[in-house]
């Protein structure tokens, strides 16, 4: 059994005066801000730290969820399933992956396991990389109607399996997106999202993390501004998203 403990890592109790009121801070943050802090923060027996700044963090991801979520509503919900890219089956197999890590922590009743592994996905994976690469090809700039479908439809894909495996977490805003953009029935009434039969790409996803900051480091160095040309090779096992890379980087 765990305990809930200051900053310094030392039980709280009234007579030490490091108690915290949570009440201040709910009205601060909101509720959803708050059980996410809780599931992220606490591990199955493990003692947790409390403090608004810890609070403060998980309303930034949901923040940064948000932005993410407002950024592909701005694209239609394709009709049918398009003919997906490699760089689509790359992050839906990821999400497979999120998937099965998830379902053994909501199976074995630790929160602690999904909310830090969506968080994880979503700001390390899903906004920077997946996003980045698949933007110009969502406004279809330079690239094929089938190929913009493609990359609407997956973001929808990606978004719905974040906010269900979300809603037991986040309930309150998880079901307001869910209800605005996909349907008026509650999130809370659907099942877990299933795995997608799409190729696994996930060998790949070190190699695609490591060229992309790869890049971003060198623009940096050069003064040169994210959107500014520069010239690079794809690594030869990168080249399924060679297409995606070049729109990203504006390589020449």
């Amino acid at each position: 059994m765990g305990f809930a403990v200051d900053e310094k890592g030392e039980k709280m109790s009234k007579s030490r005066g490091n108690v915290i009121d949570p009440v201040p801070i709910l009205e601060k943050y909101g509720a959803d801000a708050f059980r996410f802090w809780a599931a992220s923060e606490t591990s199955l027996g493990s003692d947790f730290r409390c403090s608004e700044k810890r609070v403060e963090e998980a309303s930034k991801f949901l923040t940064k969820l948000w932005n993410v979520t407002r950024f592909i509503s701005a694209f239609p919900i394709p009709k049918e399933k398009p003919k997906l890219t490699a760089t689509d089956e790359w992050i839906l197999s990821e999400v497979n992956k999120l998937l099965d890590e998830c379902m053994k922590g909501y199976d074995d009743f630790n929160f602690f396991i999904p909310a830090n592994k969506v968080r994880e996905f979503v700001w390390n994976l899903f906004a920077p990389h997946y996003i980045e690469m698949v933007k110009k090809r969502a406004y279809g700039e330079g690239f094929t109607k089938s190929e913009q479908l493609a990359a609407w439809y997956t973001l929808h894909q990606v978004l719905k399996s974040i906010l269900l495996l979300l809603a037991p977490i986040v309930p309150f805003m998880t079901d307001f997106v869910w209800k605005r953009l996909y349907g008026k029935k509650s999130i809370h009434l659907q099942p877990f999202p299933k795995k997608f039969k799409v190729n696994d790409f996930t060998y790949l996803t070190e190699k695609l993390i490591e060229f992309n900051s790869q890049v971003w480091k060198e623009k940096k160095e050069k003064n040169l501004s994210l959107k500014d040309p520069i010239s690079v090779e794809i690594p030869k096992e990168l080249e399924p998203f060679t297409k995606d890379l070049v729109a990203m980087h504006n390589i020449t």
